[in-house]
This record gives C-alpha cells, sequence and structure tokens, in this order.
C-alpha cells in the first residue's frame, strides 16, 4: 500500500515479523497518509509509536521499520535424567591378541535402595504473534510417564523410580512411557546339561561349565558361558561370551530384532514407493479430471502400477518371501502391513479410494519394528566351528577362527585367526585374518555399501560382496582392503 504516486511506501515482510516504511518524496508524508498505510494493511502489533512520530515530524528519504512481530519462545519436552549407565561398555580391545574375558564385557549394575531416574516435566513454549496480529502457536512440548518395572519401585510424585534389588538396571521406552528396572544376576553352577535342564532367565547369567548337546539356554539379559558351547540353542537379549569354542550351535544375541532387521529394511524401501504411487496418482488425477470428471482414484492407481509403479509388485513378494523365511511369527503389525498391500494387486486396485488405510498399516508396522531393542549385543567366542551366529552388534572371533558357519552381525565382524567355508554378513564392515582356502572351498563375505572388507590373506574362490555388487577373488591377495570405487565396482588394495 502507497500514495498514489508511489512515494511512501508500506512494506510488509513474507513472514509477517517486520514492517517498513520507504520514503522516496519526504514531502509526501503526513499523519493522514501514515494512518490509512498502517490501517489497509492491517498492522496491529509491535508498532513502534516513537518511530511512527519522528518519521511524521521529521520525514526523510529512506526505509524505516517501525513493527515488530515476536516469535514463539521454544518450550521444551519432559525427559528422563538417568543417574546410572544401562549399555554394556566394551574394553580396550586394541590388543586383540590378548584377550582378558573377564573385562570384554563391564555389565552395569546398581544396589537396592539407589535412585535410578528423576523425570523432568515438559515446560510449555510460548506463543508469537506477527505484526499483522496473527498468533504463532508454539510447538506443543510432550510429556512422559516414568513407570517402574520389576526390581524397581515408583516415588508416590510419580516422578523418581528406585532400586529394590541388587542388580544390572534396564530401561525400554514404549511410546511416552519409560519404563525402569532392575534384572538380578544369577550364576548356574557346572553345565548346562541333562542333569540341570534347560535354562532360561529374566536377567543376566553367568555359567561356570559347559553348554552341553541338545541344551537351550534363553537369557533375557547377558551371559557368559566359562566352558564351550556344543550342539545347543542359545538364544540371548543381551551379549554374549564364550570363553572356550562353540560347536554346531545355534546362537542369537539381541533378540528378534535381527531376523526382523531385513524387514525393516524392505518395508521401508516400499513404504517409499507408496508414497510416490499416491504422489502421481493425486497429481495425475488432477489434471485427467479437467477432461474426466469421473475419472476414479483406482483406475489412476492400477494405470500407474501397470506403467511406471510395476516394481511395488516385485518389493511386495520379496517382502513376504522374506517374512515367510522368520523362524518365528512375524508381530501382527507386520502381518497386517502386508495384507493392506495385498490391496494393491490386482484388480482389487480398482476397488480403491485412496491408500491412506495402506500408509497408515505399513507406518504402524514399522514403528513397532522401529520400536523394538536395537541396544547392540555383541558376541565373544574363542572360536566357532559348523554353527550359526546372529547378534544385534558386534562378532569377534579371537582364537582360530570361524569354519563352515554362518556369521550376521548388525553391527562388524572381526576374526583375528581364519574364516574358512560359510558365509559372514556384517552391516558395518569385516576385518578378518584369513578368508578362504588354498583348496578353493567356498567362502562367503558381505557387507553393506559404503563399508569395508579387511583380510590379511585372501584365497581364490572367495566371494565378497559390498552392497549389491560381487566380487569373485581369482588369486591370492595378501593385506587386501576391499571397497567400491566411484563406479561401483569393487577394488582390492
Amino acid at each position: 500500500m502507497s500514495d498514489e504516486n508511489n512515494n511512501v511506501l508500506l512494506i510488509i515482510t513474507d513472514d509477517k515479523m517486520k514492517a517498513f516504511f520507504t520514503v522516496r518524496d519526504p514531502e509526501s508524508v503526513n499523519k493522514e497518509l501514515i494512518d490509512k498505510l498502517v490501517r489497509d494493511k492491517g498492522v496491529k502489533y509491535g508498532i513502534d509509536k516513537q518511530v511512527l512520530d519522528d518519521l511524521i515530524k521529521s520525514p526523510s528519504e529512506g526505509t524505516f521499520l517501525f513493527a515488530t512481530g515476536t516469535p514463539p519462545k521454544e518450550g521444551q519436552d519432559g525427559y528422563v535424567q538417568y543417574l546410572f549407565s544401562s549399555r554394556v561398555v566394551r574394553s580396550n580391545e586394541q590388543d586383540q591378541q590378548n584377550v582378558d574375558f573377564r573385562e570384554v564385557f563391564n555389565v552395569p549394575s546398581v544396589t537396592a535402595n539407589t535412585v535410578l531416574a528423576v523425570y523432568h516435566p515438559a515446560v510449555k513454549g510460548e506463543d508469537g504473534r506477527m505484526v499483522t496480529g496473527q498468533v504463532i502457536a508454539a510447538r506443543k512440548v510432550v510429556e512422559l510417564t516414568l513407570r517402574a518395572a520389576k526390581g524397581t519401585v515408583l516415588s508416590n510424585d510419580g516422578m523418581m523410580v528406585s532400586s529394590q534389588i541388587n542388580g544390572r538396571p534396564r530401561t525400554q521406552k514404549k511410546g511416552n512411557n519409560v519404563i525402569v528396572g532392575v534384572d538380578a544376576v544369577y550364576q548356574h553352577e557346572g553345565d548346562v546339561d541333562i542333569k540341570s535342564g534347560n535354562l532360561r532367565f529374566h536377567g543376566d547369567v553367568t555359567v561356570t561349565g559347559n553348554v552341553m548337546d541338545n541344551m537351550i539356554v534363553d537369557v533375557q539379559g547377558n551371559l557368559r558361558v566359562q566352558g564351550f558351547i556344543s550342539r545347543s540353542n542359545i538364544k540371548v537379549k543381551g551379549s554374549l561370551e564364550v570363553i572356550k569354542v562353540v560347536t554346531a550351535g545355534k546362537i542369537v544375541a539381541g533378540g528378534s530384532t535381527v531376523s526382523l532387521s531385513a524387514v525393516e529394511k524392505e518395508l521401508r524401501k516400499i513404504e517409499q514407493s507408496i508414497n510416490s504411487l499416491n504422489a502421481a496418482t493425486l497429481q495425475l488425477m488432477g489434471k485427467l479430471r479437467q477432461t474426466r470428471p469421473n475419472i476414479q482414484y483406482g483406475q489412476v492407481v492400477m494405470t500407474l502400477l501397470d506403467k511406471k509403479f510395476n516394481y511395488i509388485g516385485r518389493q511386495v513378494r520379496g517382502l513376504v518371501e522374506l517374512v515367510n523365511k522368520q523362524k518365528q511369527k512375524p508381530p501382527e503389525e507386520v502381518q497386517d502391513a502386508i495384507q493392506a498391500l495385498n490391496r494393491i494387486s490386482g484388480f482389487k486396485a480398482l476397488a480403491l479410494q485412496n491408500l491412506d488405510e495402506v500408509q497408515k498399516n505399513v507406518a504402524s508396522a514399522l514403528a513397532l519394528l522401529d520400536s523394538l531393542s536395537h541396544e547392540s549385543a555383541h558376541i565373544v567366542a574363542n572360536s566357532v566351528w559348523n554353527s550359526e551366529i546372529e547378534a544385534t552388534g558386534d562378532i569377534k572371533i579371537t582364537g582360530q577362527g570361524a569354519f563352515n558357519s554362518r556369521l550376521n552381525s548388525l553391527g562388524t565382524i572381526t576374526i583375528n585367526g581364519v574364516l574358512r567355508g560359510g558365509d559372514m554378513y556384517a552391516q558395518k564392515g569385516i576385518n578378518a585374518g584369513e578368508i578362504g582356502g588354498p583348496m578353493g572351498i567356498t567362502t562367503t563375505v558381505r557387507t553393506e555399501k559404503g563399508c569395508l572388507i579387511k583380510a590379511r590373506q585372501v584365497y581364490v574362490g572367495t566371494v565378497l560382496q559390498i552392497g549389491s555388487y560381487t566380487y569373485k577373488v581369482n588369486r591370492e591377495n595378501s593385506m587386501v582392503l576391499a571397497r567400491l570405487n566411484e563406479k561401483g565396482e569393487i577394488v582390492l588394495h
């Protein structure tokens, strides 16, 4: 807004947080014009009357800031202050040839009647205001609820959790609930065998002997086996330390998170595809309805699935195959997501009014998978023979090596000795002494794009895979560092 000759301009910034007068001809300035421009432009807040008075009394050329809005004041979400460390701390492992197994994992512990956590309530923010008087709402703050699990007690005001027993503290977040508990530590004297029966415990366990053939050990904390493991099924939610050899064992450290990580990865790809399909459908419908007002959402989806998004069907089939391979029944949310995704296959897509329900079910499944414990659960063993081993954290073999085994790690894999025969996957990189063997035994080593495979010796016939790229070693190599180059090819240094 300005006078008819544009000699006096009132300018409001795009964010409506500042208003200026620009004067080109001081003689055009008068109180009536200034008041009219302010009124017509709707400037109501943050006005500096002194600036306007000075401008009217002593007009001059230039730009004058006369109104300033107030930005919203950020609040603070509620948070829990932990007075302990719930993480497993690994020792200095630089000297990999001399590992003191007593110090591989420093498991935190607390004594009874110790304050473990204190809740600090949220602090609300303050709304802001534009120069036009519009309110800028402050971000809503998030409140949490502190809860006490087994081994702890909640204070009367709900603001503090204290331990009731000696043991290992743990935390878990479910939605806006923060749960604090303490698990006791159990020591199993001697072997886990037919005499003792299978071992199941909700906490940390030390086995002073061996785990014998055909036994089951299911531990919800950390497990330390001072002897060997033979032909047994071991499931550990925390970390595992085996002083001696693992032979023909099936071991999982970190719970179902290991097996479900691949499902989560594929489901995230599908989520991106569905979001892109929905955006493309809405865009195309907007154009088509100019000439075909009766075009339906399902018709457009089917067309796009056939022409541009035909890969979604393959993604869904791949997800189903992956879920069916899982040893355990998938969570209900994952089953619901698959059922919803089947609605966009074939002629079923014609009945779709939108993709809201599909997107909602996929998002719910991903939220559930994301809520599962992602705490790194590590495995350390002397050597491994003919075994299947999975861990959400690192796997480290300190002795002779791993032979004819399958190793799967969401962290790194370090083998001081030999990896000979079998398959090894590490999400964050691999470091081994020798990979493969002189007789060309089939050995496959895999990691993700951007990570490295290192070895002192790699034998002919070994298959290296980084991301989706593979390389079969055709000659013996020493001091190998395998990575992807700019062309996406695996190169050895």
